[in-house]
C-alpha cells in the first residue's frame, strides 16, 4: 500500500516586495510549492528568479520593510502568525537552513566546536558533557575526519567542503523536520560536491526530514531531488517529479534550461552546440502582470501570451505548468542541433608551451636562521609540468581545489614567477614574471578570473575599464576606442549602454561577460580562463561558452580553460590535462581522457560529477581525505595516499611510469597499473 505524503511545508501564492528609493522590487510574485516529510524538493531557475528570497521568507529572515503576501504553512500553522519568541524557537530547532557561502556564516574568531555547541545549548536542555558528546556525534554524522579533535579548529583552518559540512552539522543539531539548503555546493570541486550530495541523500533517509534544495545546477537537482519546482521572474512556472521534468518538460523555460546544459559527446565523438535562452529575466521592477512574464524570450509566444497572464494547469498525476502552449513544448523549440567542428590538432601550430614548470610557495626556514632543525618547508604547487596549447584549440585543466590549477594559470600569464621551467610563445621564451615581458607579449596572453567582481574596479564605469585596456594594449585612439568598446559589448551579448554602468549595477553573469570583453580588447592570442563560468546560471553559462567558441572560430584564439565542471570542460576542450598535487596525472584528447581507460584519479572525478539525468545511477566511487599539502616529497606515486586502485608497496615506493594509452593520439596516463588492466577493472 502506497504511503500517503505527509506535507511539512505548504507555500501558496507567495509574493515578496521590497520598497527602495529606486522603486518597488517584486522579488517573488506568485510562488506555490509543497515539501513532504522524507522528500527533497528542488527549486531551480536563473539568478533573480526569487529562489533564495522564497527560502528566506520561509525562515522569516526578511526585513520588516518587505511586504509579504500569500501563505506559508508549517505543519498547517502559518509562520507569519508566530510571534518573535515562537519564530526563534522554530528556527534551528524544527526548521534549519544551510547557506551558500559558509565563510560568511561561520564566526572567524570562534572555534567551530563552540559554534555548533551554541546552537545545541540554545534549543536543547543538555549538560556540558552531553553537549560535547552531541557536537562530536554531529561532526561524525556529516563525515568529518577526527570528530573528537576538529572542533578545536577555527573556520580558516578548514577547506571549503569541510566548512560546508560544519554548517550542515549545525543545521542538524536539533534533528530539524525541515532543512532548507541554498546553493550549498556552488564553488566546490566535484569530489567535495559529491560527498555533500551523498550526505543530503542519506539525511533524507536517516532523519526522515523534508528538504528544500535551491540550486541552479541541474545535474545536482537530478541527483538529489524527488520533485522539482521551476521558478521564473518570481513565479512558479512548472512542478513535477524529477523524472517527468527531465524527460518531458512542459514549460518552454524548463525546456530552455535543459537545452543549455552541456551534453556528453554523441557516438563518433561529435559535440553539439549549446542552445541558449535569449534576453534577460523579466525585470523585478516591472509591475505589469497582464502577460506571460516569459513571453518576450519564448519561441512559442503568440499574441495571447503578450496580453494575458496564464493560469496554472494541473495534470491528473500531480504536475503543474503555467503556460497556454504547454502541449507544443519539445526540445526542438530552441533550435536545431548544430555540430561543432574544431580545428584538427595536426593542422594547428603551437602557440603557448610550458616545459618543466615548477613553483613553490614559501621557503625553507631553520629554527635559528642559519642552523638548527627545519621549522618550515615550502609548499610545492607545480612539479615539472609540461603542456602546449595549439592555435584555435582549447586545453582544459581539471582537478580538485589545491591541485595547482590556478597556480598554473597565473604562472602562464606571469602573475606569479615560476621557480623554474620555461614558458614559450610561438617557440620564443617568455620571462617568468609579467613585469619583464614586452607590451606585445603581455597583450598576447590575457586572463579571465573566477570572480569578476574582484577583477573590476568598483569605482570605475565599464567604459573606463574597457577603454583603458584598448588604449594600453591595442594602441587605439579616443574615437577608435569608443567604437571598438561598443563592438566588444555587442560581441559578448550586452547592449552598449552597459558601458555607462558601474560593476555593482550588473549581475554576476553580466560582470563575467564584461571581464571577457576586457580580455578580448587586447586582441590576445591566448585567453586563460580560471573558473570563468563556475558560478553562472546554466543559461548565462551557455551564452558565455558559445561566445568563447564563436570568438575562437572567428579569430583563431586559443584557450587555457580551468574548471571543476567536467561537463563544461568536456564541451569546450579539445585536449584535457588532469592535474593532482601539482603533478600531471593524465593528458590527451578530450574524448580519450574522459572515457576508458582513465587514470584512477580521473575515474574518481568522473564518478563524482553530477549528470543532468535522474535515470543515470550515481557511481559510488569516492575519494577519502583531501589533496596533500605537498610539503614533503613523494617517494612513490603522488596519488597513492588516496588511490582506490592502489596496488601495494610499489605505489608508495616508486614514481609511476608515463604510459601511452595505446590509441596513438598522445593520450598519456601516469600510473603503475598497466593500461589494459585499468580498462578491464574500470569497465
Amino acid at each position: 500500500m502506497k504511503k500517503e505524503r505527509e506535507v511539512l511545508l505548504s507555500v501558496a501564492g507567495l509574493s515578496v516586495s521590497f520598497f527602495t528609493p529606486r522603486g518597488t522590487i517584486r522579488a517573488v510574485r506568485d510562488a506555490s510549492f509543497e515539501v513532504a516529510r522524507g522528500e527533497v524538493l528542488g527549486i531551480v531557475g536563473e539568478s533573480g528568479c526569487g529562489k533564495s528570497t522564497a527560502a528566506f521568507a520561509i525562515m522569516g529572515y526578511l526585513p520588516k520593510t518587505a511586504e509579504i503576501e500569500g501563505s506559508i504553512l508549517f505543519e498547517g500553522k502559518s509562520i507569519s502568525d508566530l510571534d518573535a519568541n515562537e519564530l526563534r524557537s522554530l528556527r534551528g530547532n524544527r526548521i534549519a537552513m544551510v547557506y551558500q557561502d559558509p565563510t560568511t556564516s561561520l564566526n572567524p574568531s570562534m572555534k567551530i566546536g563552540l559554534q555548533v555547541a551554541e546552537v545545541v545549548l540554545e534549543h536543547m536542555d543538555l549538560s556540558s558533557s552531553q553537549t560535547s558528546d552531541r557536537v562530536i556525534e554531529l561532526f561524525e554524522s556529516v563525515g568529518l575526519a577526527d570528530p573528537d579533535e576538529i572542533g578545536n579548529r577555527y573556520p580558516h583552518e578548514l577547506s571549503g567542503g569541510m566548512q560546508q559540512r560544519v554548517m550542515i552539522a549545525m543545521a542538524l543539531a536539533c534533528d530539524p523536520d525541515l532543512l532548507i539548503m541554498d546553493e550549498p555546493t556552488t564553488g566546490l570541486d566535484v569530489t567535495t560536491e559529491a560527498t555533500i550530495l551523498d550526505l543530503v541523500a542519506s539525511l533524507k533517509e536517516r532523519v526522515n526530514a523534508g528538504i528544500l534544495y535551491v540550486s541552479h545546477n541541474l545535474g545536482v537537482i537530478a541527483r538529489v531531488a524527488d520533485r522539482v519546482s521551476v521558478m521564473y521572474a518570481g513565479q512558479t512556472v512548472e512542478q513535477s517529479t524529477v523524472y517527468e521534468l527531465f524527460d518531458s518538460p512542459q514549460h518552454p523555460y524548463t525546456a530552455g534550461l535543459l537545452s543549455c546544459v552541456p551534453k556528453p559527446p554523441q557516438e563518433g565523438g561529435e559535440t553539439t552546440r549549446l542552445r541558449r535562452i535569449p534576453g534577460f529575466v523579466f525585470s523585478s521592477q516591472e509591475s505589469n502582470d497582464d502577460l506571460c512574464l516569459f513571453s518576450d524570450r519564448c519561441p512559442l509566444a503568440n499574441e495571447k501570451c503578450m496580453t494575458q497572464s496564464p493560469s496554472v494547469i494541473s495534470s491528473p498525476h500531480g504536475s503543474e505548468v503555467r503556460c497556454i502552449r504547454s502541449h507544443d513544448v519539445d526540445s526542438d523549440i530552441w533550435g536545431e542541433v548544430e555540430q561543432i567542428l574544431g580545428v584538427p590538432q595536426s593542422q594547428s601550430e603551437t602557440v603557448l608551451m610550458a616545459e618543466q614548470l615548477t613553483h613553490e610557495y614559501g621557503k625553507h626556514q631553520k629554527k635559528y636562521v642559519l642552523f638548527g632543525p627545519e621549522t618550515s618547508t615550502p609548499v610545492r604547487a607545480l612539479n615539472e609540468v609540461d603542456f602546449d596549447v595549439k592555435k584555435g584549440r582549447t586545453l582544459g585543466i581539471v582537478g580538485e581545489s589545491g591541485s595547482g590549477k590556478s597556480t598554473l594559470a597565473r604562472a602562464a600569464v606571469g602573475l606569479i614567477e615560476a621557480r623554474s621551467g620555461t614558458i614559450k610563445l610561438h617557440n620564443e621564451s617568455l620571462a617568468n614574471k609579467v613585469e619583464n615581458r614586452s607590451q606585445d607579449e603581455r597583450s598576447a596572453i590575457q586572463m579571465v578570473f573566477q570572480n569578476p567582481t574582484a577583477s573590476l574596479n568598483p569605482k570605475l564605469r565599464i567604459r573606463n575599464t574597457i577603454l583603458r585596456s584598448l588604449r594600453r594594449f591595442a594602441g587605439l585612439g579616443r574615437d577608435e576606442s569608443q567604437l571598438r568598446a561598443e563592438e566588444l559589448m555587442l560581441a559578448v551579448g550586452l547592449d552598449p549602454s552597459y558601458l555607462d554602468r558601474l560593476p555593482s549595477e550588473l549581475s554576476g553573469g553580466e560582470q563575467q561577460r564584461v571581464a571577457i570583453a576586457g580580455a578580448f580588447s587586447a586582441n590576445p592570442e591566448v585567453v586563460v580562463a580560471d573558473e570563468a563560468v563556475s558560478s553562472l546560471d546554466v543559461s548565462v553559462q551557455a551564452q558565455v561558452l558559445n561566445l568563447l567558441e564563436d570568438r575562437q572560430k572567428e579569430l583563431g584564439n586559443s584557450y587555457l580553460f580551468i574548471s571543476h565542471d567536467l561537463g563544461v570542460v568536456r564541451y569546450l576542450s579539445d585536449e584535457i590535462m588532469v592535474i593532482y598535487a601539482g603533478y600531471v596525472a593524465e593528458y590527451g584528447p578530450s574524448s580519450s581522457v574522459l572515457s576508458l581507460p582513465s587514470h584512477p584519479y580521473t575515474e574518481a572525478l568522473l564518478s563524482a560529477a553530477p549528470v543532468p539525468d535522474p535515470t543515470v545511477e550515481s557511481n559510488s566511487l569516492r575519494l577519502e581525505g583531501a589533496v596533500p599539502t605537498m610539503r614533503e616529497r613523494f617517494q612513490g606515486c603522488f596519488f597513492a595516499s588516496r588511490c582506490p586502485r592502489k596496488l601495494g608497496s610499489i605505489c608508495d615506493d616508486s614514481p609511476p611510469p608515463s604510459q601511452d594509452a595505446g590509441e596513438g593520439n598522445g593520450h598519456v596516463i601516469s600510473c603503475h597499473i598497466p593500461v589494459k588492466e585499468l580498462s578491464a577493472v574500470q569497465s
